[in-house]
């Protein structure tokens, strides 16, 4: 095995109810790995994240539900997934 790189991107899932796209893009960074490492990776959610664009209002808005938050290499492969109540 050889050492290499991974982008591991975080994906977040709005309740059904917000009207949003399935998944969006809410963060990504690159790790560099030794061949069989592991390394831990932390993102950040701030309170933009989790809102929408109110159109009546021009404004952000924090939408109130369970979210699923995706973690992966790409959006179409996600291998770990967690609810978030806000």
């Amino acid at each position: 095995m050889k050492s290499g790189s991974e982008v591991v991107q975080l994906y977040l899932g709005f309740p059904a109810t917000a009207g949003e796209p399935p998944i969006q893009l809410k963060g990504f960074t690159k790790v560099m790995l030794a061949a069989g490492a592991s390394q831990k990776v932390t993102f950040t959610l701030a309170d933009r994240d989790l809102s929408i664009w109110e159109t009546n209002s021009h404004s952000w808005r924090l939408f109130n539900g369970t979210f699923t938050v995706y973690v992966g290499t790409s959006s179409r492969d996600l291998p770990l997934k967690q609810t978030l109540v806000v």
